[in-house]
């Protein structure tokens, strides 16, 4: 196969211990190729210990999830970008090509996210 094919298709997701965050278990995975140049990972994070995340954890495993993402598109052939959208709060979406992304942190007995994976352009 051409090298170019392969970067235009989403061959591969990362390992389960990939989407793990410090201080959280997974309470939920999930990956649906949507398509060959699209796939979603829904993801869902439960405290380590306790019964809710407090406002300033919340805070905290966000910025972390971001830098995964961050990690996830540096790891990508050069097309296939990554996003994140933290759906407790408004369907917000984290991106590289916009990283300012402003959540209002709260109380939250788990995290929900969906990391999607996408071809941006074709070489």
């Amino acid at each position: 196969m051409e090298e170019g094919k392969i970067k235009n298709t989403i061959t591969r997701s990362f390992e389960l211990n990939d989407y793990r965050v410090k201080g959280t278990e997974l309470s939920g995975f999930w990956a649906d190729l949507l398509s060959k140049e699209e796939l979603t990972v829904d993801v869902n994070y439960k405290p380590e210990n306790g019964t809710a995340f407090t406002p300033e954890e919340v805070g905290k495993i966000s910025k972390e999830i971001c830098r995964k993402c961050d990690w996830f598109e540096a790891e990508l052939p050069e097309n296939i970008n990554c996003e994140v959208t933290f759906k407790d709060f408004g369907e917000k979406i984290y991106n590289t090509e916009q990283p300012g992304i402003e959540i209002d942190p709260r109380e939250l007995e788990e995290i929900k996210v969906m990391y999607r994976f996408f071809v941006a352009y074709y070489i």
